[in-house]
């Protein structure tokens, strides 16, 4: 924090001595204007003397316009002026004709200053005489004042005041730095007590680390604020304190307060767009408020819809909230500022653009999730199988959907692949049609084996699998009779209730218990298990004798 300060008030010195050199630069390049510059035809020029209006010249004379004649004086006026020989009681009023017309002359010596006409008196509104004498007065006034300000007196008074302004600037942004560290600390102590995440609904639009970094940002926004707002005050001051930089601080003032009036006023028209913007968004506010309640008794099942089913509820919430949102989205848009300009729209074109190519796939996934979520295919606990991948649905989105697998593998499988594919879905028949689920082992025999004999080893066997329903009864199918052996096919009615709280890994240890029993009730039976690959019947168990 020291090294930072140190350098900051380098920083500022530099600044400082920048800004006291630039009068003695500009004081010795500022070129002096030149008397036969070709002059710009205008209705009126202005009589100046450094930067300062005296008086304004409307009519020619002599075949000179206006602003010939206004920078013609004001030259003359300058060299009068820079003259420290000549001094302001040398000037005086001579009245005379030239080419018969009346003029009234103010001059110094040999130098003319300025020149005045019956033309200029009769604009004025004034006799030629008066105006003559406001005219002298003013330019004694101007003299005076530029003289004084190129003393030495006036330019140490000058620096003065230039030194005390960056030793009370150097103070004040010290004392803000400190303010706003404490402020910063202040901060990183609530951020884990007193922030929180801001909700819009049900969705949660900014998090507490989100929110934290936005009110930081905001207070370095009015820090920077206030160090912009102290060097703006800073910089004219200086600049103003001497003769060749004060028009530059008034060009800066002229700058700063047409900004701001402009940026003022801007605000004052936006109004109206921003009053309709917060009423836009209170009304989707309100309208979220309301969709929440509704769908959250509609899940519940404290009312129904026809043809609506419970599970769709929370699917048709984002979907409505999203679709109110959208169209909040619609109305707010041409009310943002610069939404006329093309660079704007041209922008939103390009975006546009970019998101319509870039989101094929997105919006695939998202219809796809859609239609999985209202053709009721699955439901988040359902176990299902979909290719080669099954297990006990996780989550269910509008682009994925999550899977645990019994090797505790959780795969995401996008919803556009899932629609192509055929969905086995084990949980829906007891869920929908109160129909117990079958789990069915495939059992190879000899023809040697009575079917009888065979039947009653393999119900015995699911008999004796934990998690098998003795009512309905297990039964045995013949699947095939091939050349040397007949396929059985075992099923056995699942206990639903008893698997409810398993995973996937439940049912397969129920499966490898099922094939331990089968071959545990054969080996009793003295039934021998065939395998569909035959190539010996010996007569011990055991692998196939190699012919010699």
């Amino acid at each position: 924090m020291k090294k930072i300060g140190q350098t900051f008030i380098i920083w500022l010195l530099v600044t400082f001595l920048i800004v006291t050199a630039i009068p003695l630069v500009v004081a010795q390049n500022s070129p002096s204007p030149q008397p036969n510059s070709p002059a710009i035809q205008s209705n009126r020029g202005s009589v100046t003397l450094e930067n300062e209006t005296l008086f304004v010249i409307e009519t020619e004379l002599g075949g000179s316009s206006p602003s010939e004649r206004s920078q013609r004086m004001s030259q003359s006026l300058k060299d009068f002026a820079d003259n420290q020989a000549l001094s302001l009681n040398e000037l005086e009023v001579y009245t005379g004709d030239k080419d018969g017309i009346p003029l009234t002359v103010i001059r110094a010596g040999n130098i003319f200053l300025t020149t005045i006409s019956n033309a200029d008196a009769q604009i004025a509104g004034k006799p030629r005489p008066e105006l003559a004498a406001l005219y002298l007065e003013k330019i004694k006034a101007g003299v005076s004042r530029y003289r004084r300000q190129r003393s030495l007196e006036y330019l140490l008074r000058a620096s003065l005041w230039s030194v005390l302004a960056t030793v009370a600037l150097i103070i004040i942004l010290l004392m803000t730095n400190n303010v706003f560290a404490r402020i910063y600390q202040r901060l990183e102590i609530w951020e884990e007590s007193y922030i929180r995440p801001v909700r819009f609904g049900n969705w949660e639009l900014i998090r507490a680390n989100q929110l934290d970094n936005i009110i930081f940002w905001l207070v370095r926004l009015v820090q920077a604020a206030m160090i912009l707002g102290l060097l703006a005050a800073y910089f004219p001051f200086v600049l103003r304190q001497f003769p060749w930089t004060s028009g530059l601080a008034k060009t800066f003032e002229g700058y700063l307060l047409a900004t701001l009036q402009t940026g003022w006023q801007a605000f004052i028209n936006y109004l109206p767009s921003l009053l309709a913007i917060v009423l836009v968004i209170v009304a989707t506010k309100f309208l979220l408020s309301l969709s929440k309640p509704f769908f959250r008794e509609l899940s519940a099942g404290t009312f129904s819809l026809p043809g609506f089913y419970a599970e769709w509820a929370d699917a048709t919430q984002k979907l409505v909230n999203f679709l109110i949102i959208a169209l909040a989205a619609v109305i707010i848009f041409p009310l943002l500022p610069g939404f006329q300009s093309p660079a704007f729209q041209g922008i939103s074109v390009f975006l546009g653009l970019l998101i319509s190519l870039g989101s094929t796939s997105v919006i695939s996934n998202l219809v796809s999730g859609s239609v999985l979520i209202y053709t009721r295919a699955f439901r988040v606990g359902d176990r299902i199988k979909i290719g080669d991948i099954s297990g006990k649905v996780l989550e269910t989105t509008l682009l994925v959907t999550r899977i645990l697998t019994p090797t505790n593998v959780v795969v995401s499988i996008p919803n556009s692949q899932i629609s192509t594919s055929s969905i086995e879905n084990f949980s829906f028949s007891y869920r929908e049609l109160n129909q117990p689920l079958i789990l069915r082992t495939t059992v190879y025999l000899g023809y040697e084996v009575p079917w009888r004999e065979a039947y009653e080893a393999l119900i015995q066997a699911a008999l004796r699998t934990e998690g098998m329903l003795e009512s309905p009864p297990a039964f045995v199918l013949q699947g095939e009779l091939n050349e040397v052996y007949v396929t059985y096919l075992l099923n056995a009615y699942m206990n639903v209730e008893y698997f409810q709280g398993k995973t996937s890994k439940g049912i397969e240890q129920a499966r490898s218990q099922l094939n331990e029993n089968i071959r545990d009730c054969c080996a009793t039976a003295g039934i021998r298990i065939f395998a569909p690959n035959y190539e010996a019947d010996p007569t011990n168990y055991g692998p196939a004798v190699d012919k010699i």
